[in-house]
C-alpha cells in the first residue's frame, strides 16, 4: 500500500469533512423508518423490457434532447466521471445539457422519486437506494459511479497475525478479534461475505454479530472505529479507504487488506433514476451516459500518459475546490476505483451480502426474496456503447467495456 506523506493527510482531512456526511455505500439507519407507511416496492424494467427499449430506440435530432438535473455533491470528486464529462465538455458534444444539483442522500431519493421533483439522477450512494426501494420509491439503477473503496485495518504492528497464507485472511483470528465499525460498513459486508464464501459457518459470524454476547462493537463513524482501534478497544477496524489512509499516522493504524482484495469490483456508488423519469427522457439519458463513457476513457487514460492525467487533476481540482495533491492521489493513487457499467451481478451479490449481515431491516420489501434486477434498467448505458463501437470499431477501449458489460449484466 502507498505511503502517503503528512501534507496529504492534511488536505485529505479537510476534503473528508465535507464528504463525511454524504451518502456512500453503507449508511445508517433506514429511508423506510423515515416514512409515514412503507408501501410495497414497485418493480422496474426488467431486463427482457430493457433489451426491448435499446432495439426500439430511434436516432434522435440532438437539438430535441431534454435537460437532466444530476446531482453533483458538493466537493465529492467521487464523482470524477461526471466533472469530466460536464467541464471537458462531451456532454455539450452530445448534445444534452446537464444541470448541476447539489443536493445527496434522501433528499436527492426523495426529490427523483416525486412526479415533479428537482433531480433525475444521484449519482453517489448505494445501499440508500436499496432502502429507498423497500420503502416504496420506483428507482431503478442505469450506470456505475464507482467500485470498491474499503478497508481492513488494525493497530500499526499487528497487521500480519490477521492475513492469511493461501487465502486473504486468517479466519481463525479474524473470527476470534474484537471487531469495530460503524453500521452498514461496506468493507464489512464485503469480509462477512468472503468469511462466508471460505467455509467460515453462517453461526459463527451471526455469534460474532451477537450484540450482547458477540465480538462486534458498533460506531458512530469512521473517526470512532479508528479510534477504538488504536485505544485497543477493537483488534479490526472497517473503514471507507480514504478514512484508513488518513488515519494511519495519526491513529497508528495500517491495513490488514483493501476490501476490494476479496471481492475484486464490488458495487459501491450507482446511478439511480426513477422508472418514469427514464422512460420519458430516455434519449437524453443515452446522451448522457455516451458522454460519461468518453469521460471515463480520458480519465483511463491519464493512467499511462502524463498530459492527461495533469489535465484531469487539474479539471477536478478546480472544479471541486480541493487541492491538487489530495486530487492526484484520490484519483491515481489506489483510493478509489471508477466504473460506469451498470453491474446487475455486483449489484445482486451486494443486495445479498448486505442482506444476510443485517442492513436492510426495517422495510416492507423482504430482500431476501426480492429480485433487485426488477430496479436495473441497462438499455441506455448500453446503447451508448454500442453506438460508440460502431462509431470506432477499432477502439480497444469500448470494446472492452462490452466485454465487462456482458460479463455483468
Amino acid at each position: 500500500m502507498k505511503k502517503f506523506g503528512k501534507r496529504w493527510n492534511l488536505v485529505l482531512a479537510g476534503a473528508l469533512l465535507a464528504v463525511s456526511t454524504l451518502a456512500g455505500c453503507g449508511v445508517q439507519g433506514s429511508i423506510a423508518d423515515q416514512q409515514g407507511s412503507a408501501q410495497s416496492a414497485q418493480p422496474g424494467n426488467t431486463n427482457e423490457a430493457n433489451a426491448n427499449n435499446g432495439q426500439n430506440a430511434q436516432t434522435v435530432d440532438k437539438k430535441d434532447l431534454v435537460p437532466l438535473s444530476v446531482s453533483y455533491p458538493a466537493g465529492n470528486i467521487r464523482v470524477t466521471v461526471n466533472i469530466l464529462a460536464l467541464q471537458k465538455g462531451y456532454f455539450a458534444e452530445e448534445g444534452v445539457t446537464v444541470n448541476p444539483v447539489a443536493i445527496g442522500g434522501n433528499d436527492a431519493l426523495t426529490a427523483i422519486n416525486e412526479e415533479n421533483g428537482a433531480l433525475d439522477i444521484l449519482t453517489a450512494g448505494f445501499v440508500p437506494d436499496v432502502q429507498a426501494i423497500g420503502a416504496g420509491y420506483d428507482l431503478t439503477f442505469v450506470a456505475g459511479t464507482a467500485v470498491e473503496g474499503g478497508a481492513v485495518i488494525a493497530k500499526k504492528g499487528n497487521a500480519d497475525k490477521y492475513k492469511g497464507t493461501d487465502k486473504k485472511l486468517n479466519f481463525d483470528a479474524v473470527t476470534h478479534a474484537k471487531l469495530g465499525f460503524a453500521r452498514n460498513e461496506a468493507s464489512w459486508v464485503v469480509t462477512r461475505q468472503y468469511l462466508l464464501d471460505n467455509g467460515v459457518s453462517a453461526d459463527v459470524i451471526k455469534g460474532i454479530e451477537n450484540e450482547e454476547t458477540g465480538n462486534v462493537s458498533y460506531y458512530a463513524d469512521p473517526t470512532a472505529t479508528a479510534q477504538a482501534v488504536q485505544k485497543g478497544e477493537a483488534e479490526l477496524g472497517f473503514l471507507p479507504m480514504e478514512f484508513a489512509l488518513l488515519y494511519a499516522d495519526a491513529y497508528d493504524l495500517e491495513i490488514v487488506v483493501a476490501a476490494g482484495d476479496l471481492s475484486p469490483d464490488y458495487v459501491c456508488c450507482r446511478e439511480v433514476t426513477s422508472n418514469k423519469r427514464f422512460n420519458e427522457k430516455y434519449d437524453s439519458f443515452v446522451a448522457y451516459e455516451t458522454a460519461r463513457i468518453r469521460a471515463f476513457e480520458y480519465y483511463k487514460q491519464g493512467e499511462t500518459d502524463a498530459a492527461v492525467k495533469a489535465d484531469v487533476v487539474k479539471t477536478v481540482a478546480e472544479y471541486s475546490g480541493k487541492e491538487p495533491d489530495y486530487v492526484e492521489t484520490y484519483l491515481y493513487g489506489g483510493v478509489t476505483k471508477f466504473a460506469v457499467d451498470p453491474n446487475t451481478a455486483g449489484i445482486q451479490k451486494y443486495v445479498e451480502a448486505a442482506y444476510n449481515s443485517g442492513v436492510f431491516t426495517g422495510n416492507a420489501v423482504d430482500f431476501g426474496s426480492y429480485d433487485i434486477t426488477q430496479n436495473v434498467n441497462t438499455s441506455a448505458y448500453k446503447q451508448a456503447l454500442d453506438q460508440l463501437i460502431a462509431a470506432n470499431p477499432d477502439n480497444a477501449f469500448y470494446k472492452g467495456l462490452l466485454d465487462q458489460f456482458n460479463a455483468a449484466n
